[in-house]
This record gives C-alpha cells, structure tokens and sequence, in this order.
C-alpha cells in the first residue's frame, strides 16, 4: 500500500497529537505537574521541532543547486 507524503504526514501528527495528550494526562493525574507548565514546555518543544524541520527543509533545497 503506497501512501502519498500528505497522507503520510497527517497520520504522523495524528500519533504524535494523541501520544501528547496521553502524556500530558500522565504528568498532570500521576505526577501531579500543573497543565500551564506541561503547556509551556509543549509549545516550547513544539517550536524546537518547527525549526528542526525548518533547517532541514531549507538545507536540502539549497544543497540540490548546481
């Protein structure tokens, strides 16, 4: 079964969306951490993981120049 990039990327952010909220409820009803401090080191990480994708998006157009 050949799956296009699109379809492929949304079922990534699916998984990662649900495995956010599964932890995100673990630290908050297990180890009692507050939802605004889980909330900011999400979109922190978030961000991080952005730019990641960023770089390497950009890297690899450019490198494919001749």
């Amino acid at each position: 079964m050949h799956l296009s990039r699109l379809t492929a990327l949304l079922i990534a952010l699916g998984i990662a969306a649900a495995a956010a909220f599964g932890l995100a409820d673990l630290a908050h009803n297990d180890f009692g951490i507050p939802r605004h401090v889980i909330r900011a080191d999400a979109l922190l990480s978030a961000l991080l993981v952005f730019g990641l994708l960023v770089i390497g998006l950009f890297s690899r157009r450019l490198g494919d120049r001749s």
